[in-house]
């Protein structure tokens, strides 16, 4: 675990070490994806490794008529290896995750929660479990200095240039167990099949754009799908100053959802604060749109984290997103050419976190949060007047990215 060692003490000496700091867990730079890259001038003759993890216990309450209860687990490992290759380095990734056998096949509760399918069904009041390979990917980097570079990415199950960190890397999602409510208008592209994508940054830019198949996950979640590269991407990422960062990017994908035949062309711009943890704060602001045949719809997001204490966390997300009242109401898609009309959804979650010294490498956490709703009064007669939603879970975590890895 020489890596793992080498890449903390690195973080450490950007991180003010008597303050308390956030987890991160952003693939990018660990996979050399960045301009600046965390692990320049390292030999690497000889394959070196990296293991990081987490898991959690949960206990799932849905408020409302919509709403329903389960124990469940959300989790994903990620096993990553690095070697000197031609002038460059090689990055290994593989991501898995067992949440096909800790979440329901239908998926896990999560009110007003859209997207995919179950059974030839829209999933809808459902987040679907992540597939057991969430990445596998193979990296290679060309440096011109600590702060500029080339690279390309090549995966069978991989994350296009498109949106912003997934929500369970982002440091401003702290802990917050569920995806969330505006996932397919920003970050739904980071389970993907076949993706190429070739990038490159000096400084403080950095410029990519992706091929991949654009069809989302079917509903066998343990294989690898494949498929033609029919979708494309481009993003730009700004490094600004300070722990300031934003992102645009822009995506044509290809029939993305099996029920709903046509084109989806998907827009998003984020600002970040502190994206890369190792500080007390991290914040994100996100803004996702999806033009479709039938018309655009969009999604905004606001989350936050705060480290009070190196043992006490605070976090919170409000959202706003449009979706199909009749999909919200039925739970089936409209019919072809028939009305519909769009439902704002209003979302406030709020939440803590209390961490315990690490046991044997593992760092165990007890939490807890709730969420309230705001949407059209159309949708009471299913959703009742104020449905409250809350979790209770603990949290273990392993490898790299955990702030006690630090000392």
């Amino acid at each position: 675990m020489v890596l793992l060692a080498a890449v903390a003490a690195h973080e450490h000496h950007h991180a003010a070490p008597d303050k308390p700091a956030l987890f991160q867990s952003e693939m990018a730079p660990m996979a050399g994806m960045t301009p600046r890259d965390p692990m320049y001038g390292m030999a690497m003759p000889g394959w070196s490794w990296m293991v990081m993890g987490v898991a959690r216990a949960v206990f799932n309450d849905q408020g409302g008529p919509s709403g329903d209860t389960a124990g469940e687990s959300t989790n994903w490992n990620m096993v990553m290896a690095h070697h000197d290759l031609g002038g460059g380095r090689i990055t290994l990734m593989m991501m898995n995750s067992l949440e096909p056998a800790t979440i329901r096949d239908e998926g896990s509760p999560e009110l007003f929660q859209t997207g995919e399918t179950f059974q030839g069904n829209p999933l809808v009041d459902r987040q679907h479990a992540h597939d057991f390979f969430m990445n596998l990917s193979a990296t290679w980097r060309v440096p011109f200095s600590e702060a500029s570079g080339l690279w390309v990415q090549l995966a069978p199950v991989g994350e296009p240039a498109l949106g912003p960190a997934a929500f369970m890397h982002r440091a401003s999602s702290g802990e917050n167990p569920s995806a969330p409510l505006t996932h397919h208008w920003q970050d739904a592209t980071h389970i993907t099949s076949n993706v190429v994508t070739l990038g490159g940054g000096v400084g403080s830019v950095a410029i990519e754009a992706s091929a991949f198949h654009g069809a989302e996950p079917d509903e066998d979640r343990w294989g690898l799908e494949g498929g033609a590269l029919d979708s494309y991407s481009g993003r730009v990422t700004l490094r600004l100053s300070g722990p300031w960062s934003a992102q645009v990017s822009c995506g044509r994908l290809d029939d993305p959802e099996a029920l709903e035949p046509g084109d989806l062309t998907r827009t998003t711009a984020s600002v970040h604060y502190g994206a890369r943890g190792g500080g007390p704060l991290a914040a994100s602001l996100i803004w996702g749109r999806n033009h479709e045949d039938h018309g655009d719809s969009d999604g905004f997001l606001l989350e936050g984290a705060y480290a009070i204490t190196a043992a006490d966390q605070v976090f919170t997300r409000a959202e706003y997103v449009e979706k199909s009242l009749v999909l919200l109401a039925t739970k089936e898609l409209p019919a072809e050419g028939a009305p519909d009309e769009s439902a704002a959804v209003r979302a406030l979650t709020v939440g803590y976190l209390r961490s315990f010294p690490p046991w044997r490498a593992l760092e165990t956490g007890i939490g807890g949060d709730l969420t309230v709703y705001g949407y059209p009064d159309a949708l009471e007669p299913v959703y009742g007047e104020t449905p409250v939603s809350g979790h209770v879970f603990v949290r273990l975590r392993w490898g790299a990215g955990s702030p006690h890895a630090h000392h």
